[in-house]
């Protein structure tokens, strides 16, 4: 009987342990966008844009859906095109990338539900994500490491170099509308 509750509080005890494990780890993948974008920022001032990657993920926003698409279900197979860029072709961005900092994250006032037809990520080349942004909510709002801020252009500048010329022609239209719905706000 005695051994029988050592076992059962021994189990409670490493399962309690794995879930915070995953908590806490989960939680690093997702950075405060502020925090991204200032470690962003540092690898780019040391010259270590060779050691990142970017991804890019599309899907046709004219392509139906029954429901908004989540970032997830757009990683995992819905997207029409997937790009990968890897250090060397970020390096000759550098200058554009130290354009972005954390004054491009201005909340929006009521938080809208994610209809992801853009995103990209940035990860080490370890795997390590450390930012990504998603496109698009209500009035264009964007989702940086998941907070929902205004439509800034910054956001679209930085991958327009590495979108294919329809796919750019399409983004190119979205930040121009974002940027009347934030003219006219």
């Amino acid at each position: 009987m005695k051994l029988k509750k050592i076992l059962i509080i021994s189990f409670i005890a490493l399962v309690l342990l794995a879930a915070a494990l995953i908590i806490v780890f989960e939680g690093n993948n997702n950075m405060s966008p502020e925090k991204a974008l200032n470690d962003f920022s540092k690898l780019v001032e040391n010259g270590k844009t060779g050691d990142l990657s970017l991804t890019i993920y599309y899907l046709s926003p004219s392509t139906l859906t029954l429901l908004p698409v989540s970032v997830d279900m757009l990683i995992n197979g819905y997207h029409d095109t997937k790009i990968v860029i890897n250090g060397s072709t970020l390096k000759e961005q550098a200058d554009l990338f130290k354009q972005l900092n954390s004054d491009a994250l201005i909340p929006v006032k009521y938080e809208s539900r994610i209809d992801a037809r853009f995103y990209y990520v940035f990860k080490t080349k370890i795997n390590r994500k450390i930012f990504d942004v998603a496109m698009w909510g209500h009035d264009y709002s964007i989702y940086v490491n998941g907070l929902e801020v205004k439509s800034n252009d910054i956001f679209y500048d930085i991958v327009m170099p590495f979108l294919p010329e329809d796919i750019a022609t399409y983004v190119e239209f979205y930040k121009n509308d974002a940027k009347k719905v934030n003219q006219s706000e």
